[in-house]
């Protein structure tokens, strides 16, 4: 530990800040140091120890640890900064560095031939003595870009055995303090260690310090649920076995797993069953175990008794006698349908109605209004078709026409029918004129 150390020491005077070393002397002395104390000894506020202390544990000459602590009379924990020295991280830094010193070092070798020792102060050229022997002036060599007089720099692109030798002459208190760490064992110094061996730090009477007792580990320990306390496996347990895929008891155990799990998710009979026939009606994906646990509740919900058996033949039967009176009332509704349609092509047809008068030429239906006639219809087709009217008198007009109204009633109280009076061909006419031509009158 004291070679660890003095080399420590050393390092630090070396290369940082008055500041620096004094924090790293009070780690020494004191093993682990809180932060409120190293800044009651360095005489400053917190805020700038952080800072001061941030570079120191960027190179690893110190380590840091913060835990939750609680003031007297408080119920609130804190976070205390403990600082201390990792004796092992902070040698294998060192280690390093040197390391990466020396590769640099020797990776700026220049062979003595390619060292550019003349140098030209109006263009700033640099040449090798290989490059400037062939143009020589009175007083030396000459640029060859400006021919000006350069000048020779001798300390320039030194050797890299030369700055070898100059670095292992100033790190000569590493290099040998380095194997002599090697062939010792340095001990572990982790914050537990640091903190019991610790020094503690005498303050005056003005400036106390603030008593604060450690956070149990258990009770900073998260928790996912209020109350829980185990929050992480105790043991894990690995089991090495030489067959290939599970084992027998592997297999059983999940076949068990997996009946059981079956079980819990049973569905009730009144879901997988109907209630009116019993019949089963949905399956699940364990339907061996299902149906064994179905069967004794079938049973004794009374889905195979007689009863059970009569309701639904009674059931059966009323759906039946429901069909065939739909059909019933279907083939009524048809049928009256069809007579509907009889009914109206009767409604439909046409009756001849019997003019009288003794007009030439194609009659008119006469006017809705008053006594209706047809003239203009031969009067030979006339005296065949004439009737006798009424009064018995050869002037008579015949018939009443029945085109005096739709809905004009007619002697019988029956409403008439539309009349649709059809126009002679005109061949009929030809001859309707010869018989008017030869008939006696």
């Amino acid at each position: 530990m004291d070679l660890a150390q003095q080399l420590v020491r050393s390092c630090v005077r070396s290369f940082y800040d008055t500041k620096h070393i004094l924090v790293i002397d009070a780690l020494i002395i004191h093993s682990a140091v809180r932060d409120d104390d190293m800044a009651y000894l360095m005489g400053m506020n917190t805020k700038d120890l952080h800072k001061l202390c941030g570079r120191l544990k960027e190179d690893r000459f110190l380590a840091v640890h913060t835990r939750p602590e609680i003031k007297e009379g408080q119920q609130r924990p804190m976070n205390r900064t403990y600082y201390y020295i990792d004796y092992r991280a902070t040698i294998d830094s060192i280690k390093w560095r040197v390391y990466l010193i020396d590769k640099q070092v020797q990776g700026n070798t220049v062979p003595a031939l390619e060292r550019k020792e003349y140098f030209c102060p109006r263009c700033k050229s640099e040449w090798t003595v290989m490059e400037v022997l062939d143009k020589t002036g009175p007083d030396g060599f000459l640029c060859h870009r400006c021919d000006f007089l350069l000048e020779q720099v001798t300390n320039n692109n030194q050797g890299g055995h030369e700055q070898s030798t100059k670095l292992n002459a100033q790190f000569k208190f590493i290099t040998e303090l380095l194997p002599k760490i090697d062939q010792a064992v340095i001990p572990e110094n982790n914050f537990e260690q640091a903190l019991s061996s610790a020094v503690k730090v005498n303050r005056d009477e003005t400036n106390p310090a603030s008593e604060t007792a450690p956070l149990d580990a258990a009770a900073e320990r998260p928790t996912a649920v209020k109350g829980l306390t185990n929050t992480g496996p105790t043991s894990i347990a690995v089991t090495i076995t030489a067959s290939e895929g599970p084992t027998e008891a592997d297999i059983a155990a999940e076949k068990a797993r997996k009946k059981k799990t079956a079980e819990q998710n049973a569905l009730p009979v009144h879901f997988t069953h109907s209630t009116i026939s019993g019949e089963q009606v949905k399956f699940g994906a364990n339907t061996g175990s299902h149906l064994e646990s179905a069967e004794p509740d079938k049973k004794a919900a009374g889905y195979d008794t007689p009863s059970a058996n009569g309701d639904s033949t009674e059931i059966d039967a009323l759906f039946a006698k429901l069909k065939e009176e739909q059909a019933k009332e279907a083939q009524q509704e048809q049928d009256e349908e069809y007579e509907t349609d009889d009914e109206d092509d009767e409604d439909m047809g046409f009756e001849d109605v019997i003019p009288t008068g003794t007009g030439s030429g194609v009659g008119t239906p006469a006017s809705s209004f008053g006594e209706g006639k047809l003239t203009g219809v031969p009067s030979g087709l006339a005296s065949a078709l004439k009737k006798p009217s009424a009064s018995g008198s050869g002037t008579s007009t015949g018939v009443t026409s029945p085109v005096t109204g739709p809905n004009t009633p007619n002697e019988d109280g029956r409403p008439a029918k539309k009349v649709r009076i059809e126009e002679p061909t005109p061949k009929d006419e030809e001859e309707s004129e010869e018989d008017v031509e030869f008939e006696d009158v």
